[in-house]
């Protein structure tokens, strides 16, 4: 459901594996997807080799060739999501999106040094890539801090403003949190879901690839026990903790599995922890995991064969298979609910209560998520030729608005308002927060030619408009 501009390099349809995905060369790049849209006509080149540990490319580059270019090097990017391997770069920085190992590794903006793309006037604009700002942007950027509705916000001693979530993680309104303290683009623009500028060429600082992997199955036996496992799972040092609801393992039928069945029966939920490193460090780590583990809730199982570590990952990865089945019945996952993220001592607050919501609805749903982030997705199996579904949808919606705010939350932990949580900015921010995002907007795009309803809404704007449920496709 999430709204990003082309000119942000939105995620697009199409595989480089799939006939439509095989590339043609760039110059100056070794690896380059076809012109799926003439708007990406010269954005989709991949530097061949990194400038130190960094790395360049167009916005329409794939993600996930991006990170096969730094791997040749040693390096990777850690902080990818799991549509790596077709979505673009302009798309997580317009995101601000995030995947497993950003448990650990933190969301596509910690890791961009560098962005060049064209201001709301048409004008050129270039920040970091280790040189000063070029262009008019950079200082109109570093001039919103004195904006009334900016500098009137109270701040905590961090210069963070008052009633900021504290959620690990966010992609929902602009980045103040982190903009107010260090004014600049790069602090600005990832999360900014082509609203403010569109990006043309970004700059990644990388990480190491790590030696080794383990990866620790844990079942969880309450809401209760998610959050402790989690909050322990971080302690710890794990780099990514993911769970599987219990509607999950129903309905991918874990709980018949003759590997997984007796886990995963009477379970509320699976919880599947990676850690990284030398050898043994990644064993160390695992056996304290493991430890925890079995303090609250069982063994569970443990793998650090890469074989075994990609099929309990693939465990993880079966939600748009499951999803895709459900549509064959007649039940379309309708992603209205998907990406709330609250505090993770909150996560189990969140889980209880959106259970509640939904069996009031008598409406099913696939849950999934990042459980060390508090960021939860939701997908909702609508019947969609079932009279009055869209009531039930908004009403829905309207319900798990407040159950996150009152939670401080946000509805969007890396997926972006788009136009469908727009609406409900000033429920979720407080009018403060929502008049200092409208300001923002307002100054660097007073036209509202880019992504009008994104983010910051329009006058009456629908969150439902538009609606139309479809059975999901994938590369």
């Amino acid at each position: 459901m999430t709204s990003s501009s082309w000119s942000s390099g939105r995620q697009r349809k199409g595989s480089p594996s799939s006939p439509e995905g095989q590339g043609r060369e760039c110059p100056g790049a070794i690896w380059a997807p076809p012109s799926w849209s003439p708007f990406l006509e010269g954005l989709d080149w991949v530097a061949p080799r990194l400038e130190g540990t960094r790395i360049r490319a167009g916005a329409g580059a794939v993600a996930g060739k991006v990170d096969a270019v730094a791997r040749t090097h040693g390096r990777r990017l850690p902080f990818l999501p799991a549509s790596a391997s077709w979505c673009t770069l302009g798309g997580i920085v317009a995101n601000n999106s995030a995947g497993a190992s950003s448990f650990r590794h933190g969301s596509t903006h910690r890791w961009v040094t560098g962005l060049a793309g064209i201001d709301a006037w048409g004008r050129p604009f270039r920040a970091g890539f280790g040189g000063a700002s070029q262009g008019p942007l950079p200082q109109a950027v570093k001039s919103l801090p004195q904006l009334s509705a900016l500098n009137r916000l109270s701040r905590d001693e961090d210069g963070i403003p008052s009633g900021w979530p504290r959620v690990r993680k966010n992609s929902s309104g602009y980045a103040l949190d982190r903009f107010l303290p260090d004014p600049g683009l790069l602090s600005l623009l990832p999360g900014s879901e082509g609203t403010l500028a569109i990006i043309t060429e970004v700059e990644f600082e990388t990480a190491p690839v790590p030696p080794r992997r383990g990866v620790l199955l844990l079942p969880a036996r309450s809401p209760g026990e998610v959050v402790q496992l989690a909050q322990a799972m971080d302690q710890e040092g794990a780099t990514a903790c993911e769970f599987l609801g219990r509607r999950f393992l129903e309905v991918a039928g874990l709980d018949r599995s003759p590997d997984f069945g007796a886990m995963a029966r009477g379970a509320f939920a699976l919880l599947l922890v990676e850690v990284e490193g030398e050898a043994d460090q990644v064993h160390e780590t695992l056996d304290r995991c493991q430890a925890v583990g079995r303090q609250v809730a069982g063994p569970g199982r443990r793998a650090t064969n890469p074989e075994e570590v990609r099929e309990l990952w693939r465990l993880r990865k079966a939600a748009s298979p499951i999803i895709a089945r459900e549509a064959g019945q007649g039940r379309i996952s309708t992603q209205f609910i998907e990406d709330s993220v609250v505090p993770v001592s909150r996560l189990g607050d969140y889980l209880s209560g959106l259970d509640r919501i939904l069996d009031a609805a008598s409406l099913d749903a696939v849950i999934f998520g990042h459980a060390g982030d508090g960021n939860v997705h939701v997908n909702p199996l609508v019947e969609i030729h079932r009279p009055g579904w869209e009531e039930q949808v908004r009403t829905v919606l309207d319900q798990v608005v407040d159950l996150v705010a009152s939670l401080g939350g946000t509805l969007a932990g890396e997926h972006g308002d788009g136009r469908l949580r727009a609406p409900f900015m000033e429920r979720i921010w407080g009018a403060e927060l929502a008049q200092a995002f409208q300001s923002v907007k307002e100054t660097l795009d007073p036209a509202g030619i880019l992504n009008p309803g994104v983010v910051v809404p329009l006058p009456g704007q629908d969150p439902l408009e538009g609606l139309s449920p479809r059975a999901r496709t994938h590369p």
